[in-house]
């Protein structure tokens, strides 16, 4: 890589910015561009003299490139396929991103008439059907599982201690915190960090309240979403992310039976 020096030539130092001019123009963090170089998907354009990263307009563009795919929910793998311009393989991504969000669109309808449902001051949990009660408390409205009649039965009764109130507000916390643990991810931040230790807990503590930590319960949820990853990606996660926090719940002395 070159080293441009101070002088007033076209592409000198003066027309580079150093990654911390880069990322307060991007609004991208220095430690997620050092991350997006490590995974090859942005390079710096040169390196000054004392060995600093030096970006220019191209390694801009390419970056806001980077931003808008990610905001478009592509993990950075795929990303990195798609700045490849392979035409194939950008249309099969694409082609599968798409499928994602009209089943994610699909399911919205459903999702908001059970939070109608739950906000009718009139409305009951016992009159809710259990596939509502799992789609509020633990977000499994999208996976094929099969429940025993006694394990629909504990899944009522945790309903029924959370209440209508706690069945939205874990109904909410999921994608929120799958949000999070992704930005974590994304970020490069060990599962062992302080931040990511406290998702672990309170992943941990969802899951709970949904499955009494049951371990019947918890390796089905574990079988179906290694068997149909399509509708794990729906929800914003992969294999990768749970084994993630697995490792944050562990680094907190917690575990999900099995």
């Amino acid at each position: 890589m070159s080293k441009p020096t101070t002088s007033t030539a076209p592409g000198n130092v003066r027309s580079y910015l150093r990654i911390g001019q880069i990322a307060e123009r991007s609004g991208v963090s220095a430690k997620a561009l050092r991350l997006y170089e490590q995974r090859g998907l942005l390079k710096p354009c040169a390196h000054s003299e004392a060995g600093y990263r030096l970006y220019g307009q191209d390694a801009l563009q390419r970056l806001m490139q980077i931003v808008l795919l990610k905001r478009s929910g592509f993990a950075l793998a795929e990303i990195g396929v798609l700045l490849k311009r392979d035409a194939q393989a950008a249309t099969r991504l694409l082609g599968e991103r798409i499928a994602l969000l009209e089943r994610d669109l699909a399911a919205r309808p459903r999702t908001l008439q059970t939070l109608r449902n739950l906000a009718q001051p009139a409305g009951s949990i016992s009159t809710l059907n259990v596939d509502q009660l799992l789609e509020n408390i633990i977000m499994t409205n999208t996976l094929d599982l099969h429940f025993t009649e006694a394990e629909r039965e504990g899944f009522r009764q945790r309903a029924e201690k959370l209440g209508e109130s706690g069945m939205a507000d874990a109904h909410r916390a999921w994608p929120e915190l799958i949000a999070q643990v992704r930005a974590a991810m994304d970020a490069g931040t060990a599962s062992t960090d302080p931040t990511v230790v406290a998702m672990g807990r309170r992943w941990h503590a969802l899951v709970v309240a949904a499955t009494g930590n049951d371990a019947a319960i918890n390796q089905k949820l574990s079988e179906a979403y290694v068997a149909q990853p399509d509708a794990m990606a729906a929800q914003g996660m992969d294999m990768e992310m749970l084994r993630y926090m697995g490792a944050a719940m562990a680094a907190a002395g917690l575990s999900l039976q099995r």
